[in-house]
């Protein structure tokens, strides 16, 4: 399982912005969709791993994967959540993409 960030971020494969969605394993997965701003969700006591518990200070970093609608690629963004809102996604100019 996982959620959903609607993202607007520039592809890295093909160089086009693209209005895509990014999959993350952040917080209660459960398909939720957010998008920047957005409170995340937590998972509560009786849900075990993969959910995420809130952390002491609601603030989590994780990754997210992107296939890109313009070049069919795919590639990499870091989600950045600080007092459980959701504040930043930027592309991950290091880890590589599945796709080739």
């Amino acid at each position: 399982m996982y959620n959903l960030l609607l993202i607007e971020e520039e592809c890295p494969r093909c160089g086009e912005i693209v209005n895509t969605k990014a999959e993350f394993k952040i917080g209660m997965m459960n398909l939720d969709t957010y998008k920047l701003g957005d409170t995340l969700t937590w998972a509560t006591r009786q849900y075990k791993p993969p959910h995420q518990k809130r952390p002491p200070d609601g603030s989590s970093k994780g990754e997210g994967y992107v296939c890109c609608p313009n070049c069919d690629k795919d590639f990499w963004v870091v989600i950045r959540v600080e007092r459980d809102t959701i504040v930043d996604v930027k592309v991950d100019n290091i880890k590589t993409g599945y796709i080739k």
